[in-house]
């Protein structure tokens, strides 16, 4: 069974966008031991031999996440990975969505 988004505790979801921008990652740099296993009992991610993974479900999961609240966090590489992966190729970057310090 998936979990939706709601059922997600916040150090879950702190992981869910960790994997998914970094991929596979090790026990030494994941951000949360407790959410990486919320993740693994919902079956979006597994844990094997000292690194930690999305599965097909877990992706999905997090490239279909609300936008918005993905441009409300702090670590902005989630939104931006979103925004790059949804957008046709060839299209424009803006300022804003580059990363580039906006002030």
């Amino acid at each position: 069974m998936i979990a939706s988004k709601l059922e997600l505790s916040p150090c879950a979801v702190s992981v869910l966008g960790q994997l998914f921008v970094e991929g596979p990652t090790s026990d030494d740099n994941i951000t949360s031991k407790a959410g990486r296993c919320d993740l693994v009992s919902a079956g979006l991610a597994f844990h094997e031999a000292g690194l930690s993974s999305l599965t097909p479900d877990g992706e999905r999961l997090a490239r279909e996440w609300d936008l918005c609240s993905l441009y409300a966090r702090r670590d902005r590489r989630w939104y931006l990975k979103v925004r790059t992966d949804a957008r046709p190729q060839g299209a424009a970057v803006s300022h804003s969505e580059s990363g580039a310090a906006v002030r």
